[in-house]
């Protein structure tokens, strides 16, 4: 709503007028209009750019063609475009599009138009009244849950706090409105966000603060190319260094801003520009340098009829001969800058009385208008009271008669609850029995694999009494054989029972199944091996479903876990991954002890009775061919098995195909929707590169590339970062790896700069882990 242009010291004036002012008794009005005139002075100097009035008028010719909410559109827009040239005519249209939202009763153009008088009341520094009326707004579009206009309300309240001193709700405001433009994704918004914040912490001497917010905005108004923006905040931060004393870095930004000028028919910004850099190098006394720009600035602004600047240049030039040793010259410049500044002092307290007069005609627009509102209020109170009463003597009527019918249908409606409820008591009677035999089964088939437990504990306890080592192994292996057993039936449980409570969420995506049972067998390969069991997959090409990734790897690892649990050594396993119709066929064949006929008919159903944790035999309680059904049911596939007692066993399920993907082409993977505190987490518990060659690529490619994000935070080093991330997870096989590097592409895009900081340490902790 108020943002300044002028060099750096014109914002500290204002906050320092406003607090003398505020300090004033009201006893003396018309002392206090003078003072809030020359602070509105300050924020609208005369070297500012002038509305073009054939614009405005040509707004206003169209005005008179329109009615009803085109017409409340242009009120406002005519009133944002006078604010600053004429504060009186502007207040006047606001009131009008104020009036006509109120009687078509539309809330958001009442909201639009609170904002236009807020405006308003802001150039002309009546900072009380602009926060009444944007808190007015604020509401109207709460109730709509306009988050848009919101946040450019709680962006206008925190630039009226700051204009008016109270640097506290400035930031708490500012801060809402960054808040809801991140969950817009309005990138350009959160620039001017941030530039605002920044503006608030240099208000309060608290220039490194500032310092941050302004270079993070500048980062995001850079890669939106807002150039005016950029303008403005590369002054604030020079202003900012300035302050500090570190003029090199002001100087830098000065300089930039004129490399932006250049072309550019700016000739006030470029002077401007040109007198900061003369201060610079005149604070750092190296005069030839000031001495140029300062004349530059000054011929310019001279030549323009920029009189501030002229001011300015003139004051620095007299500085400047004074510290070489011209006194004549300095005391010329020095005369040139007295007469500059009693020009505009006068031409200021010439235009006093009309900015007087202004405000007041607004105080008796306002009295006259809230009168009218009251009236307004009484009538249409008066008429809601008629109208309801209306209303009721109808309604009664009419309610009934509704009664009747309802009582009619309130019967029909018990009758079927009735047998709803019979039903669902049913329902309860079977869960409560699965539960009691759930908590059977879970005591019964514990206690004695813990008996066993403690009694080898036992007997390793005298064997070490006796120092018989051999034997200690010995019970230490099967103590840690029977624990393993113990600890996968627990986690079988778990999984069953968040099933049966539906707390696990599926997360569909594009997989390519070939690829993922090549990394299921690489998984099972050691313990295949140990038993000198060939593991093979039959190839058909690459082969694509819609599923949840995880969930379709438990299953494959459960059932070649499985066969390998009831073969024999020197046995083989096969699958065959392949598509057929409309969904993709796997299937897992093992030549082990095979399956009774008994046993396969009840082997997707699980009961409690007669389920046991399994032992040495390769017994097991069953519900991991539950979890498989389960989890396969909920990605629209479904799970089968064959078998001959004694030859073997083959289990087959299936999954439909991924829709619209080229067979030739592999299809991008949408990366699961986690927060990117979840995927950091998920990264540091995932396994670390292995082989020497990615061990290589990490040193030569991810460390540097690491190390200069830290260094300098910048776009277009997170997008390198972020890429190099997801193409040597890709290569690899380091899932977690690449979803980190897609969730960060994606922080980075969205320009969520204060996310991108919390997950950064997260990857310095997983780079430390393999690097040691």
């Amino acid at each position: 709503m108020m943002l300044q242009k002028n060099y750096y010291l014109r914002d500290l004036t204002l906050s320092v007028l406003f607090q003398k002012t505020t300090r004033m008794k009201l006893k003396n009005p018309l002392r206090l209009l003078l003072s809030l005139l020359m602070l509105w002075a300050t924020c609208n100097p005369m070297d500012a750019r002038a509305i073009q009035p054939d614009a405005t008028d040509s707004i206003v010719q169209l005005l008179r063609q329109t009615r009803d909410t085109a017409r409340i559109d242009l009120l406002i827009r005519i009133s944002t475009e006078l604010r600053s040239s004429d504060p009186r005519k502007a207040f006047t249209y606001a009131r009008e599009a104020l009036s006509m939202a109120e009687d078509l009763e539309n809330e958001s153009r009442i909201g639009s138009a609170n904002r236009a008088i807020a405006g308003v009341y802001t150039v002309t520094a009546i900072y009380d009244e602009a926060l009444e009326y944007l808190f007015s707004a604020l509401s109207q579009f709460k109730n709509l849950d306009d988050s848009a206009n919101m946040a450019r309300c709680y962006d206008d309240i925190g630039v009226v706090y700051r204009l008016s001193g109270d640097f506290a709700n400035a930031r708490n405001n500012l801060q809402q409105s960054i808040d809801v433009n991140k969950k817009l994704r309005d990138n350009a918004q959160v620039a001017i966000n941030y530039m605002n914040m920044g503006m608030a912490y240099l208000n309060v001497d608290s220039i490194d603060k500032g310092l941050s917010y302004f270079t993070v905005s500048y980062m995001i108004a850079d890669s939106l190319d807002m150039e005016e923006e950029k303008v403005i905040l590369l002054n604030n931060i020079g202003y900012g260094f300035a302050r500090l004393g570190q003029h090199e870095d002001a100087l830098k930004n000065f300089y930039k801003v004129l490399e932006l000028m250049s072309g550019k028919p700016d000739d006030l910004t470029r002077s401007e520009a040109m007198v900061n850099i003369a201060r610079g190098y005149y604070k750092m006394k190296k005069y030839p340098e000031a001495l140029k720009y300062a004349r530059n600035s000054y011929d310019l602004a001279k030549a323009k009829g920029f009189r501030y600047v002229y001011r300015d240049a003139s004051q620095i030039l007299s500085d400047i001969y004074a510290a070489q040793g011209n006194h004549r010259l300095a005391y010329n410049y020095l005369s040139e800058f007295r007469n500059v500044s009693d020009t505009i002092m006068n031409a200021e307290k010439s235009d006093q009385l009309v900015k007087i007069q202004t405000l007041y005609n607004l105080d008796q627009i306002e009295q006259e208008n809230q009168s009218l509102r009251e009236e307004n209020n009484r009538n249409k109170k008066r008429i809601r009271t008629r109208t309801l009463v209306t209303g009721i003597i109808a309604s009664l009527v009419l309610v009934l008669g509704i009664l009747l019918l309802m009582l009619n249908r309130l019967n029909n409606k018990q009758l079927a609850l009735n047998k709803k409820l019979a039903a669902q008591s049913n329902e309860l009677e079977a869960l409560n029995d699965l539960k009691d035999k759930f908590f059977s089964f879970v005591a019964h088939n514990l206690k004695n694999p813990f008996n066993t437990i403690m009694g080898f504990a036992e007997l390793m306890q005298r064997s070490s009494e006796t120092r018989e080592s051999e034997k200690s192994r010995q019970y230490a292996g099967l103590i840690y054989d029977l624990s393993s057993q113990v600890q996968k039936v627990l986690s079988n449980l778990l999984d069953w029972s968040r099933l049966q409570r539906r707390s696990f969420e599926v997360r569909p995506e594009t997989v390519e199944l070939t690829s993922l049972v090549k990394d299921v067998l690489e998984m099972n390969n050691k313990e295949a091996a140990r038993k000198d069991i060939n593991l093979s997959i039959n190839e058909h090409g690459s082969v694509y479903v819609t599923a949840d990734r995880s969930m379709v790897t438990t299953v494959l690892q459960n059932l070649v876990s499985n066969a390998i649990n009831f073969t024999s050594s020197a046995g083989q396993i096969t699958i065959d991954c392949h598509e057929k119709g409309q969904v993709a066929e796997v299937s897992v064949t093992d030549t082990g002890t095979g399956i009774t006929r008994e046993n396969l008919e009840r082997l997707f159903h699980f009961d409690f009775s007669q389920a046991k944790i399994g032992s040495s035999d390769s017994s097991g309680a069953g519900l991991g061919l539950i979890i498989c059904h389960e989890m396969l049911v909920k990605n629209g596939g479904d799970i089968h098995a064959t078998s001959e007692h004694g030859k073997g066993s083959r289990f087959t399920f299936t999954l439909p195909l991924a829709t619209q993907h080229d067979p030739g082409i592999p299809q991008e993977e949408k990366p699961m929707e986690q927060t990117s505190a979840e995927v950091a987490e998920s990264l540091l518990t995932s396994d670390v590169p292995k082989t020497e060659a990615a061990l290589a690529d990490f040193r030569t490619i991810i460390v540097p590339r690491f190390e200069e994000v830290s260094r300098v935070l910048s776009i277009e080093n997170l997008e390198v970062f972020s890429k190099s991330l997801t193409l040597t997870g890709e290569k690899y096989g380091l899932v977690q790896l690449v979803n980190y590097g897609k969730s960060l592409n994606a922080l980075t895009r969205a320009h969520q700069i204060d996310q991108i900081i919390r997950m950064l340490p997260r990857f310095r902790e997983y780079m430390d882990r393999f690097i040691k």
